[in-house]
């Protein structure tokens, strides 16, 4: 198949198994008896495993090995650490195995997007509507996980997180058809050299720490606040709106959203970000939660299409995977973990009090927009049409269609 359908093939299979893996699998460790604490230590644990894979593995995997050949390996590694979740007894067994499936496991992240972000370079697909197939997989696999674990009871979740490792590692026997477009190795400790000096990048991913930490509250908290609220029957439609809108939103994030330029598309994920939190703290009743749920769109996914601009259009093809690494590590790893915490301690004064500092941090990341300055397409474009509006325009055919790049 054709890059853009086996890269959208990619993001549909890894979110499948990341719904049932982030939202239901505290649920499917209940279930085998561990207790709150033990659960909350496994998944820190885990969250811990990851910040170091996705920052220093990867990159170093990917300097050994092309994107391609690590997309068609890393799944069945996945798989195999996958499998002793199945004989999981006892506390030090069950940590044992949550740091390996943590150390493995989340390189999928990163992996995915430098595949989307250098093939989009090479103008093999349009980033946004590639990336809304792993948003839908993320419906999917949370839609589908609920039924059978109504069906079927909590111990199916393990069957379906190993099944749905086991899809996505099968994609990878369909050959792209223009292979030497992935066959692209990172650098390695040079990559994070250069990234570490260039202030515009490090402002992007501060920017993204922000913004994309500020759902804490929400991660850690919402469905508890949506049950205060709704029915038991509403609970997972009110969900799954935030990853709906996501969804359309990447869909329709193509050329002319996507020439907003990334300064303007990280100011809106901010403004949006805040809105979003504020509303959720006022809100009392179903109508208003499920309109902050649709501002998802606007905070979560702007601010990722922002980042992916800039890593595409700034970051040289060879420390992408370094820029990968480090915004699945800080933006949608550490910075959460810390926000989740400093929520946590609010929580106790009240819900609204957590979402509104998570409000403010979304904000604070407006005062890192100047670091980045002119994003260089909206300039060029400004120039374009400087030039045009300058240039006298005769009657005659061949001044009247002058190009604006001419």
């Amino acid at each position: 198949m054709n890059v853009r359908a086996w890269v959208s093939s990619r993001f549909l299979t890894f979110f499948v198994s990341w719904a049932v893996f982030q939202s239901y699998w505290g649920l499917w460790l209940a279930d085998r008896g561990f207790s709150v604490s033990e659960i909350g230590t496994a998944v820190a644990c885990s969250l811990v495993a990851r910040a170091v894979t996705v920052a220093m593995i990867y990159p170093a995997l990917n300097r050994r090995a092309t994107l391609l050949l690590l997309s068609r390996t890393v799944p069945w590694v996945i798989t195999v650490v996958a499998v002793p979740y199945l004989f999981v007894v006892g506390f030090p067994l069950l940590i044992a195995v949550s740091i390996a499936f943590g150390l493995v496991y989340p390189i999928m992240l990163p992996l995915n997007e430098t595949v989307a972000t250098v093939a989009a370079r090479q103008r093999l697909l349009p980033y946004g509507p590639t990336r809304a197939l792993g948003s839908a997989g993320f419906i999917l696999g949370t839609l589908v996980a609920g039924w059978l674990t109504a069906a079927l009871g909590a111990p199916v979740l393990a069957y379906s997180l190993i099944g749905s490792c086991v899809l996505m590692a099968l994609v990878g026997f369909i050959h792209p058809r223009e292979e030497a477009a992935l066959a692209v190795r990172g650098s390695g400790r040079q990559g994070f050299a250069a990234l570490a000096h260039d202030r515009s990048f490090l402002a992007c991913l501060a920017i993204a720490v922000l913004v994309q930490g500020s759902p804490a509250a929400y991660y850690g908290f919402g469905a508890i606040r949506a049950a205060e609220i709704a029915t038991p029957l509403a609970v997972p439609f009110l969900l799954v709106i935030a990853p709906l809108s996501e969804l359309i939103l990447f869909f329709l994030a193509r050329r002319r959203f996507e020439n907003l330029g990334y300064r303007t598309l990280f100011a809106v994920g901010a403004v949006v970000a805040a809105v979003r939190w504020i509303l959720l703290a006022t809100s009392d009743d179903w109508p208003l939660f499920a309109a902050s749920q649709i501002l998802h769109a606007g905070s979560y996914a702007t601010t990722h299409i922002a980042f992916m601009l800039y890593v595409r259009d700034h970051v040289d093809l060879e420390s992408q995977a370094a820029a990968q690494g480090l915004y699945a590590s800080f933006a949608m790893g550490l910075g959460t973990a810390v926000l989740t915490f400093v929520a946590g301690v609010q929580i106790g004064a009240s819900f609204a009090t957590a979402l509104l500092t998570m409000a403010v941090a979304a904000l604070a990341s407006l005062l890192f927009l100047p670091v980045l300055g002119a994003d260089p397409r909206r300039v060029l474009a400004a120039h374009a049409r400087a030039r045009l509006t300058a240039w006298p325009i005769s009657s005659s055919p061949s001044s009247a269609t002058i190009a604006p790049d001419s």
